[in-house]
Formats: C-alpha cells, sequence, structure tokens
C-alpha cells in the first residue's frame, strides 16, 4: 500500500463536504482495492480546501495510498480531471464521495481479467446501466443474470451502450485519448450529470467499447449524497439535468447514430455471451419481456 510506482488502479475520488465519511472511505478503499495486491492509489480532488488538514492526515497515514489534489468547488467533470492527469494507474476508477468500497477485491481481479481479455474495451460501468439508451425507459441494476459468464474470463458482465457513475472504471489510455469528460456541459460548482454517458457515447464512435459488471458489497456512507440534499438536488436534477440532457441529445440525439449503437452493442452482445437459460423467452433482455424490445435473443448469423 505504499508508494507504487506504476500502480494498476488509480481510485479518483471528487470529495466535498463529507468530514464524517473521510476516514472510512479512505480505509475502505485501502482494504479493497490496495489490498488486492495489484497495485492501487486513491487520487482525491479534495473540493473544498477548508478541510485539508483532515486529508493531510489521511495521506500521512496511508504512507502514500492517499493522494490528495486541492480545489475549490470546481465540482464533478473537472475535479475528476484534475484527478486523472495526477493518476499513474493503467485503470482509472471514478469513485463518489457518499460510497464505501466492499471488503472483498474480488472487483478488482474481475476487472482486470476483462479489461486484458478485451483490449478494445474502454469503459466497464459498476453502478446502473442501459443495454440501449433510447429504447429504455429507465436503468437496469444488478449483476447480468441474463448471460452466463463469459468464457474467456469466468467473469458475469455485459456489453452495454451507455454506463453511469459510480464506480465507472476507464482504461487509462482511452481516458487520454477521448480528452477525458467534457467540461463543457456544466460549469464550475456543477454537478456532473449526463457526462457518463457523454463519455461512453465517445467511446464507441471512437472505436471502443463499454460494458458493465455489477460490484457486489458496495455500500452507501449512511447520509444522502451532496447533490441529493436541499438546493443543490434542484440545481442538480431540476436545472442542469435540464441543460445537459438537452445537449446530449443535440449531439448524439439522431435516431440513426442511437440505432446504430444499439445495434451493435446487441450484436456484441449475441455472439459473446449465451443465455443463462435459453428456454425461457422471459429471460432475454432483448425480448418482449424485458426493458427493450426491438431485438431478440437469436445469435447472428
Amino acid at each position: 500500500m505504499a508508494f507504487q510506482s506504476r500502480p494498476m488502479f488509480s481510485i479518483m475520488l471528487n470529495y466535498f463536504k463529507r468530514p464524517w465519511a473521510i476516514r472510512r472511505m479512505a480505509s475502505s478503499m485501502a482494504t479493497s482495492c490496495g489490498g488486492s495486491g495489484m497495485g492501487c492509489e486513491a487520487v482525491v480532488n479534495v473540493d473544498n480546501p477548508h478541510e485539508a488538514d483532515e486529508w493531510a492526515a489521511v495521506t500521512l497515514q496511508s504512507k502514500g495510498f492517499v493522494v490528495p489534489v486541492f480545489s475549490s468547488n470546481v465540482h464533478e467533470t473537472r475535479g475528476y480531471n484534475r484527478a486523472a492527469k495526477v493518476a499513474r494507474g493503467k485503470l482509472l476508477v471514478v469513485w463518489q464521495d457518499d460510497q464505501i468500497a466492499p471488503e472483498s477485491p474480488k472487483w478488482v481481479h474481475d476487472l482486470v481479467k476483462v479489461f486484458d481479455a478485451y483490449p478494445q474495451l474502454a469503459i466497464i460501468g459498476m453502478n446502473t446501466y442501459r443495454l440501449c439508451k433510447h429504447l429504455e425507459g429507465t436503468n437496469r441494476w444488478g449483476a447480468p443474470d441474463y448471460w452466463l459468464p463469459d468464457p474467456k474470463t469466468g467473469v458475469r458482465w455485459t456489453y452495454a451502450q451507455n454506463v453511469d457513475f459510480a464506480p465507472l472504471v476507464v482504461r487509462a489510455v482511452a481516458y487520454s485519448a477521448l480528452g477525458g469528460l467534457d467540461e463543457g456541459f456544466s460549469r464550475s460548482g456543477d454537478c456532473g450529470i449526463w457526462g457518463d454517458w457523454e463519455l461512453c457515447n465517445r467511446a464507441w464512435m471512437d472505436g471502443w467499447q463499454t460494458g458493465f459488471m455489477f460490484m457486489e458489497g458496495r455500500q452507501g456512507d449512511g447520509h444522502a449524497g451532496g447533490t441529493h440534499t436541499g438546493g443543490n438536488a434542484e440545481k442538480c436534477w431540476g436545472r442542469q439535468q435540464l441543460v445537459t440532457s438537452s445537449g446530449f441529445t443535440k449531439r448524439y440525439g439522431t435516431q440513426l447514430l442511437q440505432d446504430e449503437l444499439c445495434g451493435k452493442v446487441w450484436d456484441l452482445n449475441m455472439r459473446s455471451f449465451t443465455l443463462a437459460d435459453p428456454n425461457d423467452p422471459k429471460k432475454c433482455p432483448y425480448g418482449s419481456e424485458g426493458l427493450t424490445r426491438f431485438a431478440n435473443c437469436t445469435k447472428p448469423a
């Protein structure tokens, strides 16, 4: 857990005014990711430097595992981009400050297996996802147990068109090639809503791929997230949701593009995975009983 010349993972945390969770967050990340034996660091954009003393103490105690970056309410999008410039890991894990890492490091080993086996895979979401953005009315959650585990890796995962913050894992070379998160969708101090989907669309259009793998054992810290309390809720999920969703729709909303991306994900899923229960049509994630209804679960020729 001491200083690593080139860790496998860099957890990128944007922190803002949650002092009760600082030590628990740092400890859980050190146990879960740092205890995997694969090399891990936690790069923290401390977005309210009034708590610099506490983070300095945690940094000293962690013996180099925690790497602080001090900003002043640049908020999520710019905070993660700043952390990415400091991060030295090959895989960047976008993390949020109301999340506690699972005790088991199994997710770390599973991620490495999948990223090693699929070099075009740029992003793996671990929160919620959509197989097809414009034909699903809500996000999917939980393990994609409609597929058998991937025969290449033994891991249960799926290709997905869009995945959500957070956790969200990005190959470092892809994050750099794509230019990181688009800072033009929000001002300093605004939440980074829709930045995850925007990054996924750019990844697909640039020849990369996006997938989803559920993280077992992740917890909340027992308090509501900062974007869900008081005036911040309306600021983020009201005004900023409208601003960024409108921008996303203008940039990527054409039916031709969305159909192409959905079809690409369907094709990859059907060629890569096997249904867990091929005799039950209700278990098909694309069938008439599921969230999407534009295709079936018959393997393409």
